[in-house]
Order: C-alpha cells, then structure tokens, then sequence
C-alpha cells in the first residue's frame, strides 16, 4: 500500500513537471517613450543640453522634399513627395488634366490635414492624461516623505557574498535610450515598513520576463523574502534583510513550481521584528505558480549594460545617499549629498532593479560619465518619476555593492 501511495505521489510530480511551460527573455521593441514615467525622466536630462553627436549622419534627403531649416515629420515628408511628384506630371499634361490633377492634390492636402487633426486630438489625449497621472504622483509623494525614516530604516548590510570587482574601461556602445521589453508593465509596488527590497525586485524581474511573454501575474513578495532567508524557514529570527541569490537558489532546486500568486499568498505591510519571515505561512503560500529555473551573475556596469541591450533587467544593489530618497528622476554624483539636513546617520544596502539605458547630455559626461541607468524601485509611486529614477555612471560607480549582481533568464510556469 505505501509503495502504492508512493508510486501515485512520483506520477503526479512528473506529471506536474511535464505541464510546466518554460520562459525565457523575448527581445522586441518596447516603446515606452509616451509613458509620463519616461518622459519626466527626459525632461530632467533636459536642462543639461544635447545627447553626444553620433558618428553616422542621417541620409540626406532629396532637395526636392527638404523642409527650410529642420527635419521633416513623416506627414510633411509625405505631403513633399506628393507636391514632387504633381509637379513632374503636370509639366507634360494638358490643361484639363492639370485641373484634375490640382483636384486630386487638394484631396490629398485635406487628407493630411485630417492626418494632423487626430494627431493633435491624441497627443492633447497624452498630455492630459499624463498631467493628471503627475497629479497621482503628486499626493503620493506626500506620502511618500512623511514615510522616508521608515525606508531608511529598512536599508541594511546587503547578505552577499563580498568580492572584488574590477569594472571594465570599456562598455559597450550606448544608445541614446533603451528600454528593457516590457520593463514599465508590471505595476509599481510598495515594501513598506518591511526590509523586503530584495524580494520585491526579485519578483518584479519574473514579472517582467512574464510579460514579455504576453503573460501576466502577480507573484508573491510575501513567500520570496521567506524563501530568500534559509535560516528563517523553520523557525523565528530576528535579522533583517535578505538577497536574491538565496532565493532564486530555493526555488531553483524545487521540483515544482513553487512561487504563488499574491492573492494566495498576501504581502503583510507590518513587521513582527521577532519573526522576520512572519511563521507560520498559510497553506495557500505553498501553491506555487512559477518558478526559476535559471539566473547569472553580472558582475561589472559593462556587463549590466549587456543584459540591458539584450531585454535582461538587472538586480542592483547599493549603499544609498541623501538624493536617492529625494530625487525627482536623475540621481548624480554631484548632488550625492543634497537632503542631507533631511536624514539622520548614514544609509545601509538597498536592492532595485536596472532596466534601461540613456546616454547622457555632453554637457553632464565630464562629471558624470556617458550613461544613466533606468531604475526602478520598490517604495510606491511616490518615489522619484512615479517609482522610477535615472542613475549615472559616476554614482553608481562610488556607491555600488562589492557583489555580483543578479540577472534571471528563465523561468517556468505551470
């Protein structure tokens, strides 16, 4: 009978295994230039001037379709070509073709001109909807600096393994901007009073390969900070903090899938300071959903950049400073220090998520070197540019962690 029970229990492990579907990264183009998280965080490289002059120049265009003293819209350029070719045929018609040829031209112009007409009805849809999103961002922020002691207070010794790292001279040709796919989809989220940053941005990179995937979940901080703690499976403690590895690690090594759902396995925004893991998790923690079957370590801001080009976002960490709390988009080496009147005592590790790249203004390379890195945190919208930030390459050069970052790159779902 027991060997009967075992053979049935084994069956339904494979048969369980075998239903699981694998994802890995999907590189396509992403645009999120018209979201207002984007845009706020180009309006803040804004005042610093133009990005670098490329080496390859644009082809020139024909002179019969240039536009007087700047570049053609694709509507103009259409609306030229049209007048180029009329003007060609006209010159070997007869006078009533030329009137029939007039016409067609004066359809074709009230034709672009309903072009631009919706254009312009869309982009004042934009601009409205991204005042009132500013607005959200606004109130939140309120929230948000009342609550910055609390975050603070949730920084602590990132657990990883300590390692020399040697950052590479040279890194890889920058675009103006890249944006990891579907880096802006899954929604923001808020640790709160817990120090659960690392298994917010461990969950949120899942999230993002799901939806490069045409899929969409929401997965559980709750049962990821557990599992990213082994000495706090079993039994209360008391130390704050964990790091990714130890979780991705966990889930790896499962059978099944073992990641759950939130709504299976809650967040709890309080902590109980003796009982980090909060003990005991409820029964519907263990249903999982997903879970990782591959990571790699990236050890350098060269390798980070990588990953990026490549639709990978990275797991970062790094000892924070005054203007990471305060920021409004940017974060700069310069300005490392401004709110310190607004902090007690130095700041500790904090884990976010790296998933874009922007060259920098000329005028900003000489003190800040060529790239920011397009982050994202996990401390509500009220942080930065609705929860997103640019960090440059000078500070994250200074403040980094000594230890590898985390890029996951495959996982499966039942």
């Amino acid at each position: 009978m027991n060997v009967n029970k075992k053979l049935i229990s084994l069956s339904l492990i494979f048969s369980l295994s075998a239903s699981a579907t694998s994802l890995k990264v999907v590189s396509e183009k992403y645009d999120g230039s018209e979201l207002p998280e984007f845009q706020s965080i180009m309006e803040t490289l804004k005042p610093y001037g133009a990005f670098a002059v490329k080496t390859t120049d644009p082809e020139p265009l024909k002179k019969d379709i240039l536009v007087k003293d700047k570049e053609m819209s694709q509507g103009q350029r259409m609306v030229e070509e049209a007048k180029a070719r009329n003007r060609a045929i006209l010159a070997g018609m007869k006078e009533d073709d030329k009137k029939i040829m007039d016409q067609k031209a004066t359809g074709d112009m009230d034709e672009m001109k309903n072009l631009r007409e919706e254009t312009k009805r869309v982009h004042e849809g934009w601009k409205k909807e991204i005042l009132e999103t500013r607005a959200q961002w606004k109130r939140e922020q309120d929230v948000f600096l009342g609550r910055i002691k609390v975050y603070k207070q949730n920084t602590f010794v990132i657990p990883a393994p300590k390692e020399v790292i040697v950052e590479k001279k040279e890194i890889p040709a920058i675009p103006e901007v890249h944006i990891v796919n579907a880096g802006f989809t899954p929604p923001v989220r808020d640790q709160k009073d817990r120090p659960t940053c690392s298994a917010f941005a461990g969950i949120r990179v899942m999230e993002i390969l799901l939806a490069q995937n045409k899929m969409e979940r929401d997965l559980s901080e709750q049962y990821f900070y557990w599992a990213s703690k082994p000495s706090c499976q079993s039994s209360p403690c008391t130390e704050k903090g964990s790091w990714i590895i130890y979780g991705l690690n966990y889930s790896r090594d499962q059978r099944m899938a073992d990641i759950p759902t939130e709504s299976n396995c809650t967040y709890k925004d309080e902590p109980l300071p003796q009982n980090e893991t909060q003990l005991p998790m409820t029964s519907s923690c263990r249903q999982g959903v997903t879970k990782v079957e591959q990571y790699e370590l990236v050890k350098t801001l060269s390798d980070v950049i990588t990953k990026i080009k490549q639709d990978t976002p990275v797991i970062l960490s790094a000892k924070l400073t005054p203007n990471f709390y305060l920021n409004k988009g940017l974060i700069t080496l310069a300005d490392e220090n401004k709110g310190r009147d607004q902090m007690d005592g130095h700041s500790l590790g904090h884990a976010f998520i790296a998933m874009g790249v922007i060259e920098l203004p000329e005028k900003l390379q000489a003190s800040e070197g060529r790239y920011c890195l397009v982050v994202t945190n996990s401390w509500g919208k009220g942080w930065g540019a609705g929860g997103y930030s640019c960090i440059t390459e000078n500070w994250l050069l200074k403040n980094r962690s000594q230890n590898s970052f985390v890029a996951v790159t495959k996982i499966a779902v039942n």
